[in-house]
């Protein structure tokens, strides 16, 4: 079913890009890793797994990606600081907080430091991907 005011070329080709983004998931745990990684495969796009803040820094300044999906709290740097820096550093890719957390002060912080958008655990594959295209089409 085609929408009204976009026509079928146009909405093709915004399921073409779809098909395109690439995604940096910054997430300590395995099981929640493993669950992401799921869920990213289905949409066809491309993804990339690190294990922390440090690493989700290193990677997103060496590779090309559409989004981050960041964790909070993760070793050896939390997402949040792991934010401040990709900011520090001109990085101007949408970043999407995910967290166990839902407490208004880490929803608060988490846009405070710089991140676009915020999903607390458990988050559902529809979420996933809404956060996602609207990141990506937004940018």
């Amino acid at each position: 079913m085609v929408q009204e005011g976009i026509n079928a070329n146009d909405l093709a080709a915004m399921e073409e890009a779809a098909r395109q983004i690439s995604v940096l998931i910054a997430e300590d745990n395995v099981l929640n890793q493993r669950i992401i990684e799921i869920l990213i495969k289905k949409m066809g796009w491309n993804y990339k797994l690190v294990g922390d803040g440090v690493e989700a820094v290193k990677e997103c300044l060496a590779g090309s990606y559409d989004v981050i999906l960041m964790d909070i709290d993760m070793p050896n740097m939390n997402g949040w600081d792991a934010t401040i820096e990709l900011r520090k550093k001109d990085v101007q890719i949408p970043i999407i907080a995910l967290t166990a957390y839902s407490e208004e002060s880490f929803r608060k912080k988490s846009f405070e430091v710089g991140m676009d958008m915020f999903l607390s655990k458990p988050y559902n594959k529809e979420e996933i991907y809404s956060a996602i295209l609207n990141s990506v089409r937004n940018s």
